[in-house]
């Protein structure tokens, strides 16, 4: 059972917060920009590549297992 202190730490105190660094992330993005449309190109051609992969094939029945995952979650987390 949570005690509801257990997240009431600001952002500013994770540590990743404090060890960003902001100067270096920007000059990083303005070098690599361009990779995002690259990224976004291969992630869509995997969606719609993927539907038309799989249109023909039998469904599959997933509900089981499906809800032993959520169950384990709701259990372990």
């Amino acid at each position: 059972m949570m005690n509801g202190t257990d997240f009431d730490l600001p952002l500013s105190e994770y540590s990743f917060e404090r060890r960003f660094d902001q100067r270096g992330a920007i000059q990083w993005m303005q070098a690599n920009w361009t990779k995002s449309f690259v990224f976004s190109a291969l992630y869509a051609a995997l969606v719609f590549g993927g539907q038309h992969y799989m249109k023909p094939r039998p469904k599959m029945n997933l509900r089981r297992p499906l809800v032993l995952w959520s169950l384990s979650l709701a259990l372990f987390r």
